[in-house]
């Protein structure tokens, strides 16, 4: 992945994850205030800081192994599932405050993140079986 494209990942990611959490944070504290925990923000941070790890990760193995296998993306997703229930216990284990609605909201940035994923995750493979189709074509033609 070229610094270009790396840094245009960051952007989307960073975008994405500004718009979920200023408008579930901003649906949370004006219409449903009773719903909305102090510990918010530290959702979205978590799962930005992830992304960009997960992202700096692929990358790697992707300029070592020159491809990716759907095994490298399985991992990927389930060391995200794993911080996540960590982050989960150690906010019930020390902030304990609101756990139902800081469980839902991590919950539900999961799955959307699962679900950027998994879009990623098709059109990389996509591209890398057309890829892979042309250069068949072109060696049987030599």
């Amino acid at each position: 992945m070229s610094g270009r494209l790396r840094m245009k990942l960051f952007g989307l990611i960073t975008f994405v994850n500004v718009v979920l959490g200023v408008s579930l944070g901003g649906l949370l504290y004006t219409i449903w205030p009773e719903h909305y925990f102090t510990w918010f923000p530290s959702i979205p941070l978590f799962y930005w800081l992830t992304a960009l790890a997960m992202v700096a990760f692929l990358d790697s193995v992707k300029r070592h192994k020159r491809d990716m296998s759907i095994t490298v993306f399985m991992v990927v997703r389930m060391c995200r599932f794993v911080l996540a229930c960590a982050f989960l216990w150690m906010y019930a284990a020390w902030v304990g405050e609101k756990l139902k609605a800081f469980g839902f909201t991590l919950m539900l940035f999961y799955f959307i993140y699962l679900a950027m994923e998994t879009y990623t995750n098709y059109l990389y493979e996509k591209k890398r079986l057309k890829r892979l189709k042309e250069e068949k074509n072109g060696q049987s033609k030599k």
